[in-house]
Formats: structure tokens, C-alpha cells, sequence
């Protein structure tokens, strides 16, 4: 027996060890590819807005390099010709342009440039044929560096009034234009006179395929930088990752050195400034207090450590699941004890309960209880019935039981589709149940024999139906026989009345209720048994394998496509008019109000769950956007007039009075609307 019980606890650190390993290698491939992602999305943006800033960089650079080629003086217009100071710019005829500084810069750049001067709109019209044509802008070319088809300078043409136009009023345009037979992309500027006249426009343009050589380079080299610095974050995440690790086999190293008897002379020292630390000094002075025990308080600080970790502790345990909530205590009498319980997922659709009472108390009822909580678990979890489970449990914990030990046990097995409870009873305390609308019941069943204590028994098991809203109850005589100073046992009554009485409580808040009037019954009376209870509220049916779920971009543009999927699915489900109109509305408020107030200032997504069952169509509206619970909003004093109401809460008003149901939850990073309605 003890040769079986160390080689378990070995198996079960190992286990550990490796599930965290294996769970931080999914963490890393999880990031990356989170990474990936989000790196793909602003690489795209930032390439945008790195050659829109290239380009624009460029431009401005090109018309202070032309502005620099002239003499200092202030531009003006001297009989309608643009001057730079005394300098002659040109007045539209080939004769009088100065064309030196732009061909310059032609040469030395490859941009091309140009200078206008402003005239009067008088006498312009349409040039070329109305619909390919332009309307002439009161800007005239008087300089430039770039030839006409022809062979001649573009001297004395005017600019299409709708640059003109849009150069009025902001000062500056940037687009592309066909000069010489080729795309160029261009800058225009206004330029102003020492009275901050407009007097002209100054335009530089350089060729499309030369901008897009530059850009294809831009985004090579924003490429290369963002890989790199992927590469490196990579890196140093697997760093951090398995240098963590590391730690932990240390850690582990260290506890297995203890756990076999051999006490390490130097403490144990993670070299960390990390959450490790902690964890490193408490194991120090634990084992520093076992060097100062004898065996026996080694092996029952051991024993403490390995209950502690193999009962679920963690609240909400499944996140992800809705249909149910779940919460259990387990509160020894000694320093370890014999009760246990556990709860876990069978598989996406089933869901397992257990309690149990292991018989006598320290060490030894502590040991018996993991090896039974382990094959429990196991052979569940495997698909075995839950007869047939302890059936095979029985014969297991029945060879070489020499210290006479035995398990009271009750486990119950939850299709979360159908509300069907499968549930089998060694011997247990019968739980209690609340159905439908009234109270607390107890769930009594003919009990089989005791684990462990007969291996030719066969375990029988039984079905009932929970409906949502119904809770089940678990608990060990720890809780029905406390007793108080005068020997007074808490009893089945109390217990009953207490559940009664509190029949709206959550399940946390129904426990730690009921342990506070348990002590408070006790009062200064010593704990003589453990304390373990559990609770399971059966909030819903589970949508089946094929209900209709769907991910919408929470932004308005998808408001269309989401209320085709919903009418789609109505449909599906024969709706009536009247009903299906009515959900449709109210989809579309919410919906409305995810995509205005779920991800403030970026994107996000909206998933939508559709299900129809018994008539009663459901839709889950889940997002991971900040807090937001449109039901606070109070309702709109919907006598007065319109002008004299408060702007808001009239549409969630109205999805609140034509739906059946609307309840809102936050669960972990998520708001879950859920809204119900009759479809006929």
C-alpha cells in the first residue's frame, strides 16, 4: 500500500509538471499567432501612412528646394506676371518664363515643377469636349521644367477650376495628373504676397512609377524592421518561457527532494524577482519547520499540500460554459481530511459532480481520498456510466485495503443539452434539489453499499430532468452533524430551512451563507468532522451542435448582414411575422449599441447565437469590448412629450418590454446579452 501510494504521488507531480509545460508551449504558439495577426493589421496601416508620409515628405521638400533656387524677395504680381522679388517669373508666354531654376532642379531631383500665377475668372470656359474635359481655374502656368507632347514648353494654360477651386479654400492639393504622357503625382501650394495675398501656386510632381519604386522600398525596409523585431520579441518570450519553467523544475526538484525525506542544506533560491520569490520563501520556511518536526508532521504537511491542490479551486471554473454556475467548500476538521469533492467536463456536453466521505481522519483518510478522487475521475472521464464507474472504482479501492478504509460517494453525471441528470449513490448523504418553483428537496434514492468496502457489489444508478433554474445541493454529514456546546446536531431541518430561505442566492453567496450559520450554530464547539459542500445552479439548456452562431465586425456597416442572419434563422424556425419583426428591432438596438460603445476608438467583433427550443426563440449577443450593461440605463418617462424627455434608453426600453427575457452578464472578458421571445 505505501509502495502504491508514493509511486501515485510521484505520477501526479510528474503530471503536473508536464501539463504546465505543455500548457505554456500552447500559450507561446497562442501569442505568436495573436501576434501575427496583429502585426499583419498595423503593418498594412503603417506601410499606408508611411508612404502617404514618404510622399507628403518628399513633395514639401521638392517646393522648398524650388522656393530656395530663387533670390530672397517676397512674391508678387506686376501686370498680371508673378515676380520673386525684381526676378521675372514669367506672365504665360514662352519668352518671358524663367525656366532656369526648375530645369535645375529637373536635373538634380527628377521632379517636375511648375509656377501659376493668379488671374481673373473672366473669360474662362470649358476646354476640349465637355464630358473628358476641364473648366478653367483662375490660375495661369507662367514657369515650368516639363514639355508639352509637342516638344514645347506648358506655358499660358490654366489649371482645371477644380483644383483651382479646392486651392482656394484649403491652400493645397495633392493628387495625380496626366502631363506628359504619363502619370505624375502632384503638390500644389498657394503663395502669398508680404500682405498674405494668394499671388500663385508653386506645383512639384514626380512620376507615379518612381513613387512606387520608392514605396515598394519603404515597405521592404518596414518589412525587414517589423520581422526583425517579431523575431526578437519571439525570442525573448521562449526566453522568459522556459526560463520560467526552469524554475519551476527546480521547484519541483526541490519538493521531491523533501517529499522523499532529504532535507537540502542550502535553501532553496530561484534567482528571481518575479512572483517566484514568494513561492521560493514559503517553501524555505516550510521546510525549515519540517527539519524541526519529527516524520510524522513531514508526512502530514505533504499530505495537506496534495489536498489542497487536487480539489478544484478556481471560480468561475469554466468560463466559457453559461449553462451552469458552480461553487463548493471543503472545510477539514483536522489539519487533512477525508471528504472530497470534484466537478468536471466530461466532454462539450456533459458535466460531472462528485462528493464523497472518506472513512476516518489524518494521513491516512487523506491518501485513500486522492487515490479514489483520481480513478473516480479517471473512468469518468473515459465515458463510463456512472454505475459502472463505481462499480469498477469498488473493485479497484477493494484490493489491498488492509487498513479497512471505505468511501461514501455520490456522483451525478449533467447533459447539459437536455437537462438529464444520470446520478449513482455509495452510501452517501441524499442531496437536496430545487425544482422548478418550490424549495429545497431532498433527492432521496436507494443507496448502494459503501467504495471499498465490498468488491462484488454492482452500483445502480437514476435519472431525473433539471430544468434551468434548478439547483442542486451536495454536502457530507460533516454539515447535517455539527453540533453545537450543548451536542445539539445542526440537523436536516436547519439545513432545509436555511436553503428555503435563501432559495436567490447565488451559489458562492448560498455556501459561504450557510458555513457562517453553521459556525454560528457551533459557536465555541470544536470542529469534530470536515465541512464539504457544493452547489450546481442549472441556469439553461445548452444550444445543440447545430444551433446557429455567427461572428459579426461590431460596426454599423454590418448591421445589414446581421439582420439577415437573424431573419434567416427565424425563418427556419416557421416565426411569425409579428415575432420575427419584433426580435428583428430589437437585434438591431443592440446590436446598435455594441457597435457604438463595445471597442471606443478601434475594431472588434460580435458573436451571434441564435437557437430556437420548445418555441422560445434565444439570441446570445456576446462581445470582448469594455464593460457595458445597457440595462442600468433607467427607463425613459415615456408620458412625457418628446422634447421634454431625456435623449437615450428609449430603444433598449423598447427591447425590454416586446422581448420575454433580457439579461445581461459580464463573464470574464465578455458582455453577454441574452434575449428571449415566443415565435408564434
Amino acid at each position: 500500500m505505501k509502495e502504491m501510494t508514493e509511486s501515485l504521488k510521484e505520477t501526479l507531480k510528474r503530471f503536473l509538471f508536464r501539463g504546465i509545460r505543455f500548457k505554456m508551449t500552447l500559450a507561446v504558439l497562442a501569442a505568436s499567432v495573436l501576434m501575427l495577426t496583429a502585426v499583419g493589421i498595423t503593418m498594412d496601416r503603417t506601410v499606408s501612412n508611411t508612404v502617404e508620409e514618404l510622399i507628403s515628405s518628399r513633395m514639401e521638400s521638392d517646393i522648398k528646394y524650388i522656393e530656395d533656387l530663387f533670390d530672397e524677395g517676397e512674391w508678387n504680381i506686376r501686370d498680371g506676371a508673378l515676380y520673386r522679388g525684381d526676378i521675372l517669373v514669367g506672365d504665360g508666354t514662352v519668352e518671358n518664363a524663367y525656366l532656369a531654376p526648375f530645369l535645375e532642379m529637373e536635373q538634380k531631383t527628377g521632379s517636375f515643377s511648375y509656377t501659376f500665377v493668379k488671374t481673373s475668372d473672366n473669360g474662362l470656359d470649358w476646354v476640349g469636349d465637355k464630358k473628358t474635359g476641364y473648366m478653367q481655374g483662375h490660375f495661369m502656368r507662367v514657369a515650368g521644367s516639363t514639355l508639352s507632347p509637342d516638344g514645347k514648353k506648358i506655358m499660358g494654360t490654366y489649371m482645371d477650376k477644380k483644383v483651382a477651386d479646392i486651392l482656394d479654400e484649403k491652400g493645397v492639393y495633392s493628387g495625380q495628373a496626366n502631363v506628359v504622357g504619363g502619370m505624375v503625382f502632384c503638390l500644389y501650394r498657394t503663395i502669398t504676397d508680404s500682405s498674405g495675398e494668394v499671388v500663385g501656386v508653386i506645383c512639384v510632381g514626380r512620376s507615379i512609377e518612381s513613387m512606387r519604386e520608392q514605396t515598394k522600398k519603404a515597405e521592404r525596409s518596414l518589412i525587414t524592421i517589423v520581422i526583425a523585431a517579431m523575431l526578437f520579441v519571439a525570442v525573448g518570450l521562449d526566453v522568459l518561457v522556459f526560463t520560467w519553467i526552469s524554475k519551476l523544475d527546480t521547484v519541483n526538484n526541490y519538493l521531491r527532494d523533501i517529499s522523499s525525506g532529504t532535507f537540502p542544506e542550502e535553501p532553496l533560491n530561484l534567482h528571481t524577482n518575479d512572483e517566484l520569490i514568494v513561492t521560493a520563501a514559503c517553501i524555505n520556511e516550510m521546510t525549515e519547520a519540517l527539519k524541526e518536526r519529527e516524520r510524522i508532521s513531514g508526512e502530514l504537511s505533504i499530505a495537506t499540500n496534495i489536498q489542497a491542490h487536487m480539489l478544484p479551486c478556481i471560480f468561475p471554473p469554466f468560463p466559457d460554459h453559461d449553462e451552469f454556475d458552480i461553487y463548493a467548500t471543503m472545510t477539514p476538521a483536522k489539519e487533512v481530511g477525508g471528504d472530497f469533492y470534484d466537478f468536471f467536463m466530461i466532454d462539450e456536453k456533459h458535466l460531472a459532480v462528485v462528493i464523497a466521505d472518506v472513512s476516518g481522519k489524518g494521513v491516512p483518510a487523506a491518501l485513500f481520498m486522492v487515490i479514489a478522487k483520481t480513478l473516480i475521475k479517471n473512468y469518468a472521464q473515459m465515458g463510463m456510466d456512472p454505475c459502472n464507474v463505481f462499480t469498477k472504482v469498488n473493485q479497484l479501492l477493494c484490493e489491498g485495503n488492509e487498513a479497512g478504509l471505505f468511501v461514501t460517494a455520490w456522483m451525478g453525471v449533467l447533459n447539459l443539452e437536455t437537462g438529464k441528470l444520470t446520478y449513482v449513490n455509495a452510501g452517501h448523504n441524499p442531496p437536496m434539489i430545487k425544482l422548478a418553483d418550490g424549495g429545497f428537496t431532498f433527492l432521496r434514492s436507494r443507496p448502494g453499499f459503501v467504495l471499498a468496502g465490498l468488491d462484488t457489489v454492482r452500483y445502480k444508478q437514476n435519472e431525473l430532468v433539471m430544468a434551468p433554474g434548478d439547483k442542486l445541493f451536495l454536502y457530507t454529514d460533516g454539515v447535517t452533524e455539527a453540533t453545537d456546546k450543548d451536542n445539539q446536531l445542526y440537523g436536516e431541518q436547519r439545513l432545509g430551512d436555511y436553503l428555503c430561505s435563501h432559495i436567490g442566492d447565488d451559489v458562492k453567496e448560498l455556501l459561504t451563507g450557510l458555513k457562517d450559520d453553521i459556525d454560528a450554530f457551533a459557536g465555541e464547539a470544536e470542529q469534530f468532522d470536515d465541512i464539504t459542500m457544493l452547489v450546481l445552479d442549472y441556469r439553461q439548456k445548452r444550444a445543440s451542435d447545430d444551433a446557429a452562431e455567427k461572428a459579426f465586425p461590431a460596426s454599423l456597416d454590418a448591421l445589414s448582414d446581421v439582420l439577415a442572419f437573424t431573419e434567416a434563422e427565424l425563418n427556419k424556425a416557421d416565426c411569425s411575422p409579428k415575432a420575427a419583426m419584433q426580435i428583428a428591432v430589437a437585434a438591431e438596438e443592440i446590436f446598435v449599441n455594441i457597435a457604438h460603445y463595445a471597442y471606443p476608438g478601434e475594431s472588434g467583433k460580435m458573436k451571434l447565437g441564435i437557437t430556437v427550443d420548445n418555441g422560445v426563440a434565444r439570441l446570445n449577443f456576446r462581445d470582448y469590448g469594455v464593460p457595458f450593461n445597457p440595462l442600468k440605463k433607467a427607463d425613459p418617462d415615456i408620458t412625457l412629450d418628446a422634447d421634454s424627455r431625456q435623449i437615450g434608453g428609449l430603444g433598449i426600453f423598447m427591447v425590454k418590454k416586446t422581448m420575454d427575457e433580457v439579461r445581461y452578464e459580464r463573464k470574464g472578458a465578455q458582455n453577454v446579452l441574452t434575449i428571449k421571445k415566443k415565435i408564434n
